[in-house]
């Protein structure tokens, strides 16, 4: 019997985790730590996660939703809650917040980093034999080319969001409790098996979700934007129930012979800005509205200032590339006939 403990379930990746791990073993309890809204208890919001994860009225009995807060010592929970078994236990780390934006940095650290501090904490506490914290690959920050699987130290981040993943990353290798494993995906989308986007609204659906509302900005007008992307930079991407099988694989090896602290839950960078980005453009009718230029320009105008600014989260993505080195098997990739499906998907809901 192995017992699984995680934090952020109600999010893309957590619920699609959580998912599988109630579709696994009939043998192992599953905690899920979570916390009410103003709108919906606790236990409610991890079930309508796991129905938009495509879990549908699957037996839950295994399931135990804890009420928790990430910003409180060991997350507010009581460590007796979890009644240790024989087996091993698990605890995965999910839980983050994805904001970006200017003015957010110390709410972003504050989960982020004193999140993750609370939750090592509460694995410690509980007697977890493995702590899972699931970080990006792009801690990797300003580095580009071939990403090795190490802790990084970059000169400097695209945003808040990965200087906070960064910091978590170095305080999880060096907490005194469980043995701590870090997993990294890189740009995740939906699932495999429907190309749905199955509750994500980042990465490439916040790419188009930004071209989108540019589009309803300019209205009838006869402007058109320039902005500046390598049209041959290539992306990883990878489906979240690649990222969950990986990471499940992953665990369960180094359970069973430690060899790795860090790894790569990662694609090859395969698909093109230019590529993916055109066939955007032409889906929601403004190829003759907006233009990549690969070189900055110094004349831009109010409105390409405005577009830039929007796009600002994404902007170093669209312009360097990072190969992500992966160390285990299978190979995962995201061609473009296939990329173009799960904007298909996406733009139709």
């Amino acid at each position: 019997m192995t017992q699984h403990v995680l934090t952020g379930a109600t999010g893309f990746v957590g619920s699609h985790l959580l998912a599988e791990l109630l579709a696994g073993d009939p043998s192992d309890p599953v905690y899920a730590l979570a916390r009410s809204n103003s709108e919906l208890p606790a236990a409610d919001r991890v079930d309508k996660a796991l129905q938009v994860a495509g879990f549908g009225d699957r037996d839950r009995s295994r399931l135990t939703v804890v009420e928790s807060e990430l910003a409180e010592e060991l997350c507010g929970v009581d460590p007796a809650t979890v009644e240790r078994g024989d087996g091993p236990l698990i605890f995965w780390h999910l839980a983050a917040s994805l904001q970006w934006r200017k003015g957010r940095r110390d709410q972003v650290f504050a989960t982020n980093v004193d999140g993750t501090r609370h939750a090592l904490e509460l694995a410690r506490s509980m007697g977890a034999d493995l702590f899972v914290y699931m970080s990006t690959a792009y801690t990797c920050g300003a580095l580009h080319g071939d990403i090795p699987e190490e802790l990084h130290q970059p000169a400097a981040w695209s945003n808040v969001y990965e200087e906070s993943k960064c910091a978590a990353e170095h305080l999880v290798a060096g907490f005194e409790g469980p043995r701590t494993l870090i997993l990294r995906p890189s740009v995740i989308v939906g699932s495999s098996v429907d190309y749905k986007p199955s509750g994500s609204y980042t990465g490439l659906y916040g790419f188009l979700s930004e071209l989108r509302k540019f589009k309803e900005m300019l209205g009838d007008s006869d402007d058109s934007v320039r902005f500046t992307a390598d049209r041959s930079c290539r992306i990883s991407f990878i489906p979240v129930d690649h990222i969950v099988t990986d990471s499940l694989s992953i665990v369960n090896a180094e359970l069973a012979e430690p060899q790795r602290s860090i790894y790569h839950v990662t694609g090859r960078s395969e698909s093109a800005v230019g590529e993916f980005t055109d066939y955007m453009l032409k889906l929601l009718g403004m190829q003759d509205r907006l233009y990549i230029i690969d070189e900055s320009f110094d004349d831009p105008s109010t409105l390409e200032r405005f577009f830039d600014k929007r796009i600002e989260f994404f902007s170093d993505y669209l312009r360097k590339e990072k190969r992500f080195v992966r160390t285990v098997p299978p190979e995962r990739s995201v061609l473009l006939n296939e990329l173009t499906k799960y904007i298909d998907a996406e733009n139709a809901l």
